[in-house]
């Protein structure tokens, strides 16, 4: 089932969640961050920088690409490296070595498209965060929608509010920084003005996120403070529940807290209520004992959580008298001992497992040692030991006769042995269809009011074949007034198997056009392959 605050936003707005921010469209070069603003929601312990959209669009603004913003860290991704983590870095390192935060806050933006992301449910965490069943066996839907810059009309950044955030109750309802429901009713056209946080993200190939979104506020309102702290409550459990002065008991502490998360509380034990503590403070929750003498113990836990605050619990637990040992074992006897391989056969890159198992009236299995010879030449290839599972890759063709050997603890050793067909390997796959791209000139010098031309060539590799689709399109890092145009001719050519196919781009400019460098991009596809090459050109009065 779905969540409350999850049904809740499904009744109110039916369409997936969005929510996309917009930066000044005046210009003007992107501002510097603004650092060490702290986060509104306690399960954030990163500062925020303070940015607008632009900062993190970079020169694409108002687009999206990975390309230019200052959060890419390589050519595939940018900002954190798992959207959906509930501890994201703090800070990461950009394409260029540059070490910014990777948590941001983002003001004066409004809010549109908000709901439910349908196609984003689960009743499990991610295999990031443990990949256990959400609190209660619920079932929680992603909440996502989009910002825009209060005043603008173009460019945006998405935002998620992640499900297992909302699962593991660092979002929903009862955060105020981060309540999904209510922020529903903040969607407008620009007059209710947010300041939002949240970790960078880029969805590749689509978008740049705020995703975890971590915390909004009304931009007029400060931030919401945080929950009252009051002593943890703590508990725990024991196994076996009863034993005797042999026995090693495992104790298991069950903690929670109005602030704190429970894996950040620390516990500490008294295994005979002393008084004296005997273990030291540990988020550690597991702890073991095994008593010198019987009776009735009495064994205390104390919890204490980040703000100094404690609480105790104790319980009694029955130790009794050591039994007495048992009868002698029977004379020994020689073990028994076999092995089974997967697979049955192969080659000389296969790696074989072998599982052998042993037996005795003396010893038990876990206990008796084993030793292989790999060929059957009389020389063991491993030392004895009690792990009866072993690999072994065999470096050329054969029949080869393999051989175990197990030995007790009497000193009483049993053997077996069985052939494994070795064959050569297959060949390697060929290599896959593809083709190249190439520019001739790859840069050009062209005047104000004239154009140039560049040869495009595609060649065949490993016998790619097919209706090549090509594209340009022009970048550049400065302030552009008026941009040249740029054209590939023809914009689908035909690219026979181990042959050459060829188009012409043409940069044409005005006199009204702006001089500079600028980066001009040419794309070609074909079926599910994709390149591209770049040129120079620089545009000049005279």
């Amino acid at each position: 089932m779905l969540t409350f605050s999850a049904a809740l936003l499904l009744l109110v707005l039916a369409v997936p969640v969005y929510l996309a921010v917009v930066s000044p469209t005046d210009g003007s070069t992107p501002s510097a961050a603004t650092s060490g603003l702290a986060s509104w929601n306690p399960n954030v312990s990163c500062a925020a920088d303070l940015v607008t959209i632009r900062d993190v669009l970079g020169s694409a603004y108002p687009h999206q690409a990975l390309n230019g913003s200052r959060y890419q860290v390589n050519s595939t991704s940018g900002g954190i490296p798992v959207e959906r983590s509930l501890s994201p870095p703090c800070t990461i390192t950009n394409a260029t070595g540059q070490v910014l935060s990777s948590f941001v806050q983002i003001n004066n933006v409004s809010l549109y498209g908000y709901g439910v992301k349908t196609t984003d449910c689960s009743a499990w965490y991610s295999k990031q965060n443990g990949g256990a069943r959400y609190p209660g066996n619920q079932t929680v839907c992603t909440n996502a929608g989009q910002i825009i810059t209060i005043g603008t009309t173009s460019g945006y950044m998405k935002i998620e509010i992640d499900r297992d955030w909302l699962g593991k109750g660092y979002c929903g309802p009862n955060v105020p920084s981060c309540d999904n429901a209510t922020l529903v009713q903040e969607q407008s056209n620009g007059s209710i003005s947010l300041d939002v946080q949240g970790f960078v993200f880029w969805e590749g190939p689509y978008h740049w996120e705020l995703h975890p979104f971590t915390a909004w506020k009304l931009s007029s309102s400060p931030p919401p403070p945080p929950p009252s702290n009051s002593p943890p409550s703590v508990d725990f459990s024991w196994t076996p529940t009863s034993g005797n002065n042999s026995t090693v008991f495992s104790f298991t502490a069950q903690v929670s807290d109005d602030h704190d998360s429970a894996s950040s509380i620390q516990v500490r034990w008294d295994w005979t209520g002393d008084g004296t503590w005997d273990t030291a403070w540990s988020t550690t929750k597991i702890a073991s004992h095994r008593y010198s003498t019987a009776g009735n113990k009495t064994v205390v836990v104390e919890a204490i959580d980040s703000g100094g605050l404690t609480s105790t619990q104790s319980h009694l637990v029955q130790v009794t008298a050591q039994p007495p040992p048992p009868p002698p074992p029977p004379p020994n006897a020689p073990p028994t001992v076999d092995f089974t391989w997967t697979p049955n056969s192969g080659n000389t890159s296969t790696v074989f497992s072998f599982t052998a198992t042993a037996a005795d009236d003396h010893d038990s299995s876990s206990s008796i040692q084993v030793r292989w010879d790999w060929n059957g030449d009389g020389t063991w290839d491993t030392a004895w030991s009690t792990t009866k599972t072993a690999t072994h890759t065999f470096s050329a063709v054969g029949s080869y006769t393999v051989i175990v050997q197990a030995v007790d603890s009497g000193g009483l050793r049993a053997i077996q042995s069985h052939s494994i067909s070795v064959t050569a390997p297959p060949p390697p796959p060929p290599p896959p269809p593809d083709f190249g791209l190439g520019a001739s000139p790859s840069s050009l010098t062209i005047l104000c009011g004239s154009s140039g031309s560049s040869t495009i060539t595609l060649t065949s590799l490993n016998g790619l074949s097919g209706t090549a689709s090509l594209s340009a399109s022009i970048s550049s890092s400065g302030l552009v007034l008026v941009w040249p145009t740029v054209s590939v001719s023809p914009s689908s050519v035909m690219l026979a198997a181990n042959g050459t196919a060829t188009s012409t781009l043409t940069i044409s400019t005005s006199l009204l056009s702006t001089p500079g460098t600028y980066t001009v991009t040419v794309m070609a596809t074909i079926g599910s392959v994709t390149h591209s090459v770049s040129l120079t050109v620089v545009v000049k009065l005279l």
